[in-house]
């Protein structure tokens, strides 16, 4: 989030996604060759909280890995940048550090620079989107920023008819964080995704809506905004459990 970045550097969405950058692999050069493989293509897509920060604070793309990996999925995350934090080996296999995550990135970031960076890179099946909170810390009004949401569906889609988008009900920041007026706002912008979910959803492409704000706790927090270990894991569980089924449909298609 952007006030509260630690030390990730907000950066231009097309220098991270397309130079190299501290902390980021140099990206491809030239679009790469669809893949044929049967593994899933799973972009995960937002802000600092999906890039994380270690060790100060914590993304939730390794705990989801790891229960991906346990569950026998057969899945490959996909961007442009590279994490090149240390993690252990899991089942005997290496972290899938691959993202497209950016500290201090608003919907608009993304919106203005997508396209660009989805030439870069594999097609994705699946998209997790975690994204808004900047916005709503900048006080951008909130029906700009679901209306910048759609707009990123849009060019998802145009990618991909038949992908799969989740979409984050943001989790909040720490309570003495969150004033009255910042979680009006927060839950403003919350009650506003499902019907963004149902109204983007297509006959090929299904945009489901993930709670990741309901029982929440200050427990799973590393600052006022981000996530420690505890969090990292409980916003995993609830991503597992919400693209489980979408993953293994897929893959019994694949059979």
């Amino acid at each position: 989030m952007n006030r509260f970045i630690l030390s990730v550097a907000k950066v231009t969405f097309s220098i991270v996604f397309l130079f190299a950058v501290s902390g980021c692999r140099q990206a491809k050069t030239a679009p790469v060759v669809e893949s044929k493989s049967e593994e899933t293509k799973i972009l995960l897509l937002g802000d600092s909280r999906v890039h994380g920060n270690r060790p100060d604070f914590e993304s939730y793309r390794y705990e989801l890995w790891k229960k991906l990996i346990a569950d026998k999925q057969k899945v490959d995350f996909i961007g442009s940048i590279e994490d090149e934090s240390s993690y252990p080996k899991f089942m005997g296999k290496t972290f899938d550090k691959d993202h497209a995550g950016v500290g201090g990135f608003t919907t608009q970031d993304i919106l203005d620079n997508l396209e660009e960076a989805l030439a870069e890179m594999e097609k994705p099946d699946v998209v997790l989107l975690g994204i808004g909170g900047n916005d709503l810390m900048s006080r951008n009004p909130v029906e700009d920023v679901i209306e910048n949401i759609n707009k990123i569906i849009d060019i998802l889609q145009a990618e991909n008819n038949q992908i799969t988008i989740f979409v984050e009900q943001i989790a909040p920041g720490r309570s003495k964080f969150m004033t009255p007026e910042v979680t009006k706002v927060f839950k403003s912008f919350n009650s506003k995704i499902p019907t963004l979910a149902t109204k983007q959803t297509t006959t090929k492409s299904k945009i489901i809506a993930v709670d990741m704000a309901s029982d929440w706790s200050d427990s799973y927090l590393a600052d006022d905004v981000h996530y420690n270990e505890k969090g990292a894991k409980v916003v995993a569980e609830r991503y597992f459990a919400a693209i489980k089924q979408t993953l293994k449909n897929k893959n019994n298609s694949s059979k």
